[in-house]
């Protein structure tokens, strides 16, 4: 399962990876790493996507409130 949203507002992209629920969030850089009670990363969300990514269909992905964290 791969789900990729994005919230123009914040110029975010999300990408669920699977459906696991969130234990803590990591971040690196630019990135920003939901990771389950496991280790497993659930999602991962970019951050000034528009910077960050090279261009593309990314931006026509639905929406997802609450994209940022």
């Amino acid at each position: 399962m791969t789900d990729i949203t994005y919230d123009a507002e914040a110029d975010a992209v999300y990408i669920a990876v699977s459906r696991g629920k969130v234990d803590r969030t990591e971040e690196t850089g630019p990135f920003v790493y939901d990771v389950d009670a496991d280790g497993h990363i659930v999602g991962i969300e970019i951050a000034s996507a528009s910077k960050v990514l090279a261009p593309g269909d990314w931006k026509k992905a639905g929406s997802r409130a609450g994209a940022t964290g």
